[in-house]
């Protein structure tokens, strides 16, 4: 069909074609998404690997006005999926976790570690943010920052603290000066006493705001030193601490919700569909 213009006649364009895979592609399609089916349920640890990357390019592709902490995979799924328990009691777990760590045979200081390293700094990564720190051995509160860089990390909350409230709220964005100031206020009111701590006001409300802020700001919304002004007053303050979530996120913190297993398997077969893809084009 066509129709007359000033200009001559005109025909229209031919109508849009899609190219249909072969059936050798679709074969290779059917195949790859049953293989990823196989993998979703025979091996739960590659689901929640692909859950972590779902979790990172979320967190790349956000809103950069949105300063509210990155959550991660739970990681009471990945202990789901890895085989290991939560549990602050187990102090000799969690230095075995480190020992394999920092054993150079094993590289773990490198992002392209392997699936055991991923394992054991998951052990202490979940145990050093949730456990009471008088639960949680020394040298891991010590050595942990010299691995996270290498690894995703994972989301749960603190343990649930009886004898103190819920701390006040804290906004986050633009708060690095007024933290910076608080860090040194610890300082200055001599807050590194359980004396001063907990009598002097000027000392566990400072410190319970920098609580609040490391657990719950992004990383970089916060200054350098918060992390040491954190474990350097935590002793001396630890009876006057606020809980940074409240009583039911903190108990549903420890379990993999339904609705962090169905974001991994969805990680996992969005991973399935790229592959697939591929395996098509082949």
């Amino acid at each position: 069909a066509r129709y007359l213009s000033p200009s001559g006649p005109r025909l229209h364009p031919p109508p849009t074609t899609f190219a249909m895979p072969s059936r050798c592609g679709v074969r290779k399609i059917f195949a790859a998404f049953g293989t990823a089916f196989v993998l979703l349920f025979s091996q739960p640890a590659a689901a929640h690997r692909a859950s972590n990357s779902a979790w990172k390019i979320r967190t790349l592709l956000a809103d950069d006005h949105d300063h509210d902490h990155a959550k991660g995979p739970q990681c009471a799924c990945l202990a789901d999926a890895e085989g290991w328990k939560i549990d602050c009691a187990d102090s000799a777990a969690m230095s075995a976790a480190l020992t394999y760590l920092e054993t150079s045979g094993n590289n773990c200081k490198t992002k392209s570690h392997s699936t055991e390293c991923e394992k054991n700094y998951n052990i202490i990564k979940t145990h050093h943010d949730h456990c009471d720190h008088d639960e949680v051995p020394e040298l891991i509160e010590k050595e942990i920052h010299e691995f996270e860089g290498y690894y995703e990390q994972c989301d749960i909350h603190r343990k649930w603290y009886q004898l103190g409230g819920e701390c006040a709220a804290i906004e986050c964005h633009d708060a690095s000066a007024d933290l910076t100031t608080a860090i040194a206020d610890l300082k200055t009111h001599q807050c590194n006493t359980t004396a001063n701590c907990e009598s002097k006001k000027e000392c566990y409300e400072t410190f319970q705001k920098i609580l609040m802020a490391h657990d719950t700001c992004d990383e970089d919304d916060l200054p350098t030193t918060l992390e040491q002004a954190l474990h350097d007053y935590e002793e001396a303050c630890d009876a006057k601490r606020c809980n940074t979530a409240t009583q039911s996120e903190v108990a549903l913190t420890v379990v993999c919700s339904g609705a962090a297993a169905a974001a991994t398997r969805g990680a996992f077969l969005l991973a399935a569909i790229a592959v697939a893809t591929t395996l098509a084009a082949a």
